[in-house]
């Protein structure tokens, strides 16, 4: 296996120590870069491009979903994994709006970390399971509370756009593996989210989370 160059970010060296030391373990892990704020990070990102960016939410001189937002703005094929001790829906939703492809807590393992990590890089959404349960329940509510719907008939492209969508794939990663031009993605993904009620990317993600059209 090649190896996956990471960058971390978080604003505690303790914990960025912790976490280079965990990923030592792992052969095929190299932490390429270290950063304690977002500035710092982006500085990073403007001369490198890392596999894989563990980000914090809460750092010194700006938002990590905003730092997210602009790497992946530099660096559109790099992961982002959010490392936070945060939980809160609205920060998971503005997370997943941003780009980033999971969203693990501060209190998991080093296993899990790890174990997110390769579910991100093998192109797939990874939740760690307190936000996944909590989407779930938010889900699980809203069915108590109201008829459901009739479900919308999805197409073969419309399932794969949202699996894509679902993975953190941005629109010219997804014209990419669907042969279609970008304004031809931006078409369908506008006339999917009319379809299925969805106003945001991140109730594109809960919806095929849903489905099962993507794993959590």
């Amino acid at each position: 296996m090649k190896d996956i160059k990471v960058l971390l970010v978080d604003d505690h060296a303790v914990l960025r120590s912790g976490l280079r030391l965990a990923m030592a373990q792992y052969p095929n892990l190299k932490v390429v870069g270290e950063a304690s704020t977002g500035a710092t990070a982006l500085e990073f990102m403007a001369t490198s491009t890392p596999d894989l960016v563990v980000m914090d939410v809460h750092l010194p001189d700006m938002s990590g979903i905003e730092a997210t937002r602009r790497a992946l703005d530099m660096q559109p094929s790099t992961k982002v994994v959010v490392f936070s001790a945060d939980e809160a829906r609205s920060l998971v939703d503005e997370a997943l709006e941003a780009g980033a492809c999971g969203y693990i807590c501060k209190q998991t393992s080093a296993d899990e970390v790890v174990r997110a990590i390769e579910v991100v890089l093998s192109g797939k959404l990874y939740l760690s399971p307190g936000v996944s349960a909590g989407i779930l329940e938010e889900y699980r509510r809203k069915l108590a509370e109201e008829p459901e719907p009739s479900k919308p008939v999805l197409s073969e492209r419309d399932k794969k756009l949202l699996e894509l969508v679902a993975q953190g794939c941005r629109n010219k990663e997804i014209a990419e593996h669907l042969a279609l031009s970008m304004k031809s993605v931006e078409a369908y993904r506008s006339r999917l989210m009319k379809k299925l009620l969805c106003s945001s990317t991140a109730e594109l993600v809960r919806y095929a989370i849903r489905e099962g059209i993507t794993a959590a």
